[in-house]
């Protein structure tokens, strides 16, 4: 397959530290190989140094995508759950534009575990979209679908694993010793980038990768390592945090639901511990490793 040099990345905005589609664009610009083409809604607010802007109406008109996508080799999706249900306008663009690659907005858990996906079923939504484009394969349109494992800076500056970094408090699942994958956003950003640099090797493809393994105790020892604190900590069960996320769930309560996806990342034998239950890919693409006060040093710092 020839270089992918022409990408088009949708997703990006200026605003949510949570945005990897910013992370992206900027590694991209970084590595200096790429001519990069943001696709944006008209009500997003973009940056634009460096790159081509395409804003298009916020309904994502296929004949528009299509047009910001004929040229282009490569589509890279980082949209989030506002778009769920849509992709298909994204994936039939791409095909009828002729673009080589599209890289789903699959970062994150391991969406071809079946147990994963019945635990959180959001999670289905980028199964289909994975499915959708197996199904394109016979038109010239390749995918790679990247997991990631949760976003430990992320998940550490918003308080979604449980960590007060202000209060120093900490809620630990069971005895806290489950491993789990996590990257940080800026290696993920690394990651995308190393797909489009190796065309080959990751064409159709699930590609796992992660900065480390790592458990709630010891992301616990590296917080109160690097502020020199001692944490306040309680401690809860798998089972009871389960069955809230699926009260919520049933009431439609999506986003108080989210301890299912803490659930399916904790549980052994769900394969969201990467290195355990699936192959990373880290080697093969020259995607680094990192080590948790690496991560919490940054955290801490920023």
């Amino acid at each position: 397959m020839a270089a992918l040099k022409k990408v088009v990345v949708v997703g990006v905005s200026t605003s949510g530290m949570a945005n990897l589609g910013a992370s992206v664009v900027e590694e991209l610009k970084a590595d200096g190989n790429f001519e990069i083409t943001v696709v944006s809604r008209k009500s997003s607010p973009t940056a634009t140094e460096g790159v081509n802007l395409v804003k298009v109406d916020d309904s994502f008109p296929e004949d528009d995508l299509e047009k910001a996508f004929t040229g282009q080799d490569a589509v890279v999706m980082t949209t989030n759950f506002q778009i769920f249900g849509q992709e298909d306008k994204f994936i039939n663009a791409a095909v009828k534009a002729g673009v080589k690659r599209f890289i789903s907005s699959d970062f994150g858990s391991n969406t071809r575990n079946a147990k994963t996906l019945a635990m959180f079923p959001m999670m289905g939504g980028k199964a289909r979209v994975n499915s959708e484009l197996q199904a394109k394969e016979g038109t010239g349109l390749t995918w790679t679908a990247i997991h990631t494992g949760i976003f430990l800076d992320v998940g550490l500056m918003t308080g979604f694993l449980g960590y007060d970094l202000k209060e120093h408090t900490a809620t630990i699942w069971d005895d806290g010793n489950a491993t789990f994958s996590v990257s940080t956003k800026g290696n993920v950003a690394k990651a995308v980038t190393r797909v489009l640099r190796n065309p080959e090797i990751t064409s159709n493809q699930h590609v796992f990768v992660s900065s480390l393994e790592t458990s709630m105790n010891e992301i616990l020892s590296g917080l109160e390592k690097g502020q020199g604190v001692k944490y306040a900590v309680c401690y809860t069960t798998t089972e009871e945090e389960v069955t809230y996320g699926k009260e919520m769930l049933a009431k439609g309560e999506f986003m108080k639901s989210h301890k299912l996806l803490l659930a399916a990342n904790l549980i052994p034998g769900y394969g969201n511990n990467f290195a355990e239950e699936e192959k990373l890919w880290n080697n093969v693409l020259g995607v680094p490793r990192e080590s948790i006060d690496d991560v919490v040093g940054k955290v801490i710092r920023g």
